[in-house]
């Protein structure tokens, strides 16, 4: 009996001692205490509610949609970024290039290769990517013949090459692998096996160890545009035993010409599948991205593929009854539905994109409509963040249209959110709030249940804790995607040591009232000149739900 006691009382107390040290951690009491007033000198970027306004561009960069190089190409060098791409200043008969260190300011370099009027490329010129091989950059790009007056579609794999990245550029000549003369002023370096008179474009590269390949996309007349793989014997010479198809848009096997199991890549009865990148990723497998339907549609969009080889064969993601499965970035909307309608005024015409690095920072360059509404504007560059999970698959900070961090490569400034502790009262999920994912397509299955909800009604509170003491210089807190569960002001924002932000208002000019939309990576940004703190607390009176996607903290 005495033991029983004994076991019971034993029981009670360790129930007692289990539920304590499973009891969530709570912010202490002193630390939810609204600060009333602040040393902290600091920018905040909704103030101004407009969608432009002046940004701290050694920390920050917006997308703007003013360089206007559609099809970019952008390759590193020595400090410097080079920013290649169709251009619409000359009407597509030459290439111009850009140049910068900081993604804000830019050198501008004029017709680096220009065809003289007896090339045969002398069309319209397209696309190029700049690759530099035993010292010498070569240029791969497209180009048509203008033939008793018209532009043609007969357009192959062009080669100009320079000894300096920004050109001068001139046609090359040489031989190919098998000693036959080439000379890409008398017609393109490279004819698709299987093209005939239709036209290709898009041509770009992978080097993978000591092996290179070239991709482009090929025309199937009156049927689709489709995607194809060779390696290369040498920069100038296919190895044609090794082509291989490898996306047809819409098929889910790149071998079924007709299947349109993907109906998102197949809005138009003429199909398209172009602007192909190869990218090696996570365990040795590569993914291949490519743009769906077409450059002039507001639903020009990218998707992508795995596979274990460079040539593939490539999987597309696919869950049945699900709608864009397999999109890495862009519109995801039905052809005539509402997702669209509501993008207008923020972006469209997402396509055509290149995937690079600054630092260690996976970047993905894309052109969009410039007016944000159509291509009648023509089409500018823009930049995003790329990132991929523990499981190899990838996911995009963007579009975006607001102040984003710039990369540590470029400010000096990480993201030391990602490390730190995140506690918050309100909600049951503050582990999304510093997850590196954010919601930009309310209507994918993939993206749902990726916010952190919180409960309205009450004070709410998130702490961010560090394990040591940080220099940080700035913040962003990122809304929901969702309309209906967008945050509109936060109470304040506490660094300690008498630094605060107090009484912020969201942007409103991110948010579409008449279309019920949310632009995609809105946020509430702030600026301010280096402070030093160890937690940052956040206080939001709100009386209605709200969902937050992530929060950054600039930091070193």
């Amino acid at each position: 009996m005495k033991l029983n006691r004994f076991i019971f009382l034993f029981s009670i107390i360790g129930a007692f001692l289990l539920g304590s040290c499973n009891k969530a951690p709570t912010i202490p009491s002193e630390d939810k205490i609204a600060p009333t007033e602040t040393s902290l000198e600091y920018t905040d970027y909704g103030a101004s509610n407009e969608l432009k306004f002046e940004l701290n561009s050694s920390k920050w960069y917006r997308n703007d949609l003013e360089l206007g190089l559609p099809d970019p190409c952008i390759v590193y060098e020595d400090g410097t970024y080079y920013i290649f791409g169709t251009t619409d200043r000359t009407g597509a008969k030459s290439f111009d290039c850009y140049s910068t260190t900081d993604f804000s300011s830019y050198k501008y370099y004029k017709d680096i290769y220009a065809p003289t009027d007896t090339t045969w490329g002398n069309g319209s010129l397209f696309a190029p990517e700049i690759v530099k091989i035993d010292n010498l950059y070569y240029m791969y790009y497209n180009a048509s013949h203008y033939e008793d007056g018209v532009d043609t579609e007969k357009s192959g794999i062009m080669i100009a090459v320079s000894e300096n990245i920004t050109g001068p550029y001139r046609d090359y000549v040489g031989k190919d692998a098998n000693g036959n003369p080439l000379d890409n002023s008398k017609g393109p370096i490279i004819r698709d096996i299987n093209a005939s008179n239709y036209g290709i474009l898009d041509v770009t590269t992978l080097f993978d160890g000591d092996d290179m390949y070239l991709y482009w996309s090929i025309y199937e007349t009156n049927i689709m545009q489709y995607i194809v793989g060779v390696k290369m014997i040498d920069p100038v010479t296919p190895d044609w035993s090794t082509y291989q198809v490898l996306i047809r848009p819409g098929a889910i096997n790149a071998n079924d010409r007709f299947d349109t199991t993907l109906s998102w890549e197949a809005y138009k009865g003429f199909r398209v599948a172009e602007g192909p990148q190869v990218t090696k990723i996570k365990d040795g497998r590569y993914m291949i991205s490519y743009s769906v339907n077409h450059y002039l549609d507001k639903y020009y969009t990218v998707c992508y593929a795995i596979g274990d080889n460079p040539l593939g064969p490539f999987e597309k993601p696919y869950v049945k009854g699900e709608n864009w499965s397999n999109i890495l970035f862009g519109y995801a909307g039905l052809q005539n539905g509402t997702v669209f309608d509501q993008w207008a005024g923020f972006t469209g015409g997402c396509g055509h994109h290149y995937i690079f690095k600054v630092g260690d920072q996976y970047m993905i360059a894309y052109h969009a409509f410039k007016n944000r509404n159509d291509i009648s504007s023509g089409r500018c560059v823009a930049i995003d963040y790329l990132f991929f999970d523990e499981e190899g698959n990838p996911y995009v900070h963007g579009p975006s249209y607001s102040a984003m961090p710039l990369p540590e490569a470029t400010s000096g400034y990480k993201n030391i959110a990602l490390n730190a502790k995140v506690i918050a009262e309100g909600t049951e999920t503050p582990d999304r709030l510093n997850d590196n994912y954010i919601v930009e397509h309310y209507n994918l299955a993939q993206e749902a249940n990726k916010e952190a909800d919180f409960k309205g009604g009450q004070y709410c509170y998130i702490q961010i804790q560090f394990d040591k003491e940080y220099t940080i210089g700035g913040l962003a807190i990122f809304n929901s995607a969702y309309y209906e569960k967008v945050l509109y002001s936060i109470d304040f924002i506490n660094f300690g040591n008498s630094n605060a932000i107090l009484n912020s208002s969201y942007n409103r000019q991110y948010v579409e009232d008449a279309k019920e939309f949310a632009f995609p990576c809105g946020n509430f940004a702030y600026d301010f000149d280096d402070i030093k703190t160890n937690k940052i607390t956040i206080g939001i009176n709100s009386a209605y739900d709200f969902s937050l996607n992530e929060i950054i903290v600039l930091g070193k």
